[in-house]
């Protein structure tokens, strides 16, 4: 009783103040009532574009979906004959004024942006999405730091995170502005395509590890080659996880409670709760410097500088940016040559601690 009918000729509807001011992305006319909500009309018609009904739903709650031109509520039943019409948004809102941000509020650094996404450096301290207490987030304080998206079709109304970092660990996020950067990124995340190194100071000396051949970065880090890679793998609450690591350098703790410190590199190959802060106190027994949850002998001594952990570099394939491409082999993740990597110094504290020799 639902159908695709040809779009009509560009009319006043298609366009809004409200963001959505690009065209209609595709139309269909009711040809009989079956009694349906609005929700369940749009997800019967455009079943090419939403592959569940709350996706469905969702877009109707941000006003994507029009009824006759009109924005209609997703308990709206359509008449037959009205056209339903799913317009995209082209415009994110509008930039916020930093000088607006509390004054103690750590600030947002950004590594990289464009149209479509951002990496952005998160501060120590602030949770990477909302909780319960309804404070600042770094999700919260992106629309403070980052240039609005304008004239490209699926833009947000606010960016948002693609994945997570814990609020005691600072460095790289990433982070979508547009409908297509949300979808690519976190399918690239979830797939485990995205590398992320991430570089820690270690109360103690590990063991050396063992040696692997087969290693996703290849930069000589402080003259440490990048085969030389120690493997963890070590399962948390019956799940695989596997971390890779290596040592950078190592220097007597000037405060002389650790003995000495170890500053490496750690990549985590699986995404489990903490994973690296437990990997290094169990399987290395080195506990990240400033670990008070698991490092047993942490003292009150170590909270003045916090967690020695920072997520310092990230490369994404080529099928996580699309966007970027425009010679037809967007997708092609065998091309090394098209991947992006971002990087990050290490904070000041690092090299306070563990100076270089």
């Amino acid at each position: 009783p639902l159908g695709p009918a040809e779009p009509p000729a560009a009319s006043p509807e298609t366009a809004a103040d409200d963001g959505f001011d690009g065209p209609a992305s595709k139309r269909a006319r009711i040809h009989d009532l079956p009694g349906w909500n609005l929700a369940a009309v749009t997800f019967e018609v455009f079943s090419d574009r939403f592959a569940t009904l709350p996706a469905a739903r969702k877009s109707v709650r941000r006003g994507e979906v029009r009824v006759s031109g009109e924005i209609r509520r997703g308990d709206y039943r359509p008449m037959p004959g009205e056209d339903i019409a799913i317009v995209t948004r082209v415009s994110s809102g509008k930039p916020l004024n930093v000088s607006d941000l509390p004054e103690d509020l750590p600030r947002l650094e950004v590594a990289h942006e464009d149209a479509h996404f951002a990496v952005v450096v998160k501060p120590e301290g602030v949770n990477t999405v909302g909780d319960a207490r309804g404070g600042w987030t770094a999700e919260r304080m992106l629309p403070y730091f980052l240039a609005p998206t304008i004239g490209v079709e699926g833009a947000l109304v606010r960016p948002r995170p693609v994945h997570r970092l814990d609020a005691l660990t600072s460095g790289l996020l990433v982070v979508a502005k547009t409908r297509l950067a949300a979808t690519s990124l976190s399918e690239a995340f979830a797939s485990r395509r995205v590398t992320k190194r991430y570089r820690a100071v270690l109360c103690g000396t590990p063991a050396g590890p063992e040696i692997v051949e087969d290693v996703d970065d290849d930069d000589d880090v402080a003259g440490v080659a990048a085969s030389k890679v120690g493997v963890i793998d070590a399962p948390m609450e019956g799940k695989q996880c596997v971390s890779h690591w290596r040592v950078v350098r190592d220097a007597p703790d000037a405060s002389m409670r650790h003995g000495r410190l170890t500053l490496v590199d750690m990549w985590p190959k699986t995404g489990r709760t903490h994973q690296l802060r437990r990997h290094a106190a169990g399987a290395l027994g080195c506990p990240i410097l400033g670990d008070a949850r698991y490092n047993p002998k942490h003292s009150p001594e170590d909270d003045v500088d916090g967690l020695f952990l920072r997520a310092v570099e990230v490369t994404l394939p080529p099928s996580a940016t699309p966007w970027r491409f425009g010679d037809g082999n967007a997708a092609d993740d065998g091309d090394r040559t098209k991947y992006l990597r971002v990087k990050v110094d290490d904070p000041a504290k690092f090299s306070a601690r563990v100076p270089q020799a």
